[in-house]
């Protein structure tokens, strides 16, 4: 099977294969789905959305309102300031995604500014030990984001991402502008979570072969440079893809409001894009935010060393020119694999008993 032939099913998966341990686990641990709840017979409530947004089978971080454990957990509103103001979850705090995307120049490349990151937290009251739940307005890259901060800060409580966001909560609300207590974070960075550019320049010729899995998150026109393509950025001076890598947008590990079903995830990652569970994986995008996406996806399926390059094409694009020989950007060789997906979702709030 070639990378471009993904599948719905799960019937050319090899049982025997190490690699597809998660989609097992995945294929037991899912039901049919949870019995409704509806208060009166042919109403749809929002305790029946709550139930549907239920996260089913062997996956980490993402879980639906009902499956909530953690009483005393932080809840981190990942939207605009405006919908935080306008209504959000009772007690949740703003959380600061653009200082979440702060980096340090290195030697080696950009990484994430871990002063800017734990300052950010701090600011908001989060602590190294708190228990997290993350939520945004759908399961996007926002809310990703501020998961992965967490992670690379050596976060030491659990941490959640709310499937279905916030239109499926069913608790308390809260309205108006709220000052958050603050913190002191003190990370214990975890640099095994990203790679720098020099770190992936040495292993050019090795991607998806004999070296790491890398996978460009981007739209397929901007990792194929399109010529006249809306989706190729100006700023970048070169356009395509690092060599090697395997393209599959970010979009398809959402489903409107919530997580791609994760075993059609599971097949299309280990088994379409033929990544290697239990290998080295690194995920890049434009910038830092949307590969995040990808990067919690991976991990919430079980996948072992999900890394990020927190520079991104935009960084690696634009080396002077001088040092383009050692930061090749290609178009020729490709690998597009079809991913389904789309962000955001109807705003269907008409909940009666009354008919």
């Amino acid at each position: 099977m070639t990378p471009n032939d993904a599948t719905d099913s799960d019937q050319d998966l090899n049982p025997d294969s190490a690699r597809d341990v998660t989609r097992r686990s995945l294929l037991a641990a899912t039901g049919t789905g949870l019995a409704a709840t509806a208060g009166c017979a042919g109403v749809y409530t929002p305790a029946d959305a709550a139930n549907d947004v239920a996260v089913r089978g062997n996956v980490d971080y993402f879980a639906g309102p009902t499956q909530l454990a953690a009483d005393d957990a932080v809840f981190l509103d990942a939207r605009t300031r405006d919908l935080f103001r306008t209504e959000r979850i009772y007690g949740a705090r703003l959380a600061p995604v653009d200082e979440l995307t702060a980096q340090s120049e290195t030697e080696s490349g950009l990484i994430p500014d871990t002063e800017a990151l734990a300052s950010a937290f701090g600011a908001v009251g989060v602590a190294p030990d708190d228990d997290v739940v993350v939520y945004g307005g759908s399961v996007g890259s926002r809310v990703t984001r501020v998961a992965f901060a967490l992670e690379y800060l050596g976060h030491r409580g659990d941490i959640t991402v709310l499937n279905g966001g916030f239109e499926n909560w069913t608790g308390r609300v809260g309205t108006g502008d709220r000052d958050p207590p603050t913190a002191e974070y003190d990370p214990d960075v975890r640099e095994e979570l990203v790679v720098t550019r020099d770190w992936l320049a040495e292993r050019v010729g090795t991607f998806n072969g004999d070296g790491p899995g890398l996978v460009d998150v981007r739209s397929p026109e901007a990792y194929l440079g399109a010529k006249g393509s809306a989706a190729l950025e100006e700023s970048n001076r070169r356009h395509g893809h690092l060599p090697g890598a395997v393209d599959v947008h970010w979009h398809g590990n959402v489903d409107g409001r919530t997580l791609a079903d994760p075993i059609e995830l599971a097949s299309l990652y280990f088994n379409a894009a033929v990544l290697d569970q239990d290998g080295t994986i690194v995920v890049y995008g434009q910038g830092n935010v949307n590969p995040t996406s990808t990067w919690l996806a991976l991990r919430a399926l079980g996948a072992t060393d999900v890394r990020l390059y927190d520079g991104g094409f935009a960084e690696w694009a634009n080396v002077p020119e001088a040092e383009r020989g050692r930061y090749p950007v290609e178009t020729k060789t490709t690998t597009v694999v079809e991913a389904e997906g789309s962000v955001g979702g109807s705003d269907d709030g008409g909940f009666s008993c009354t008919g």
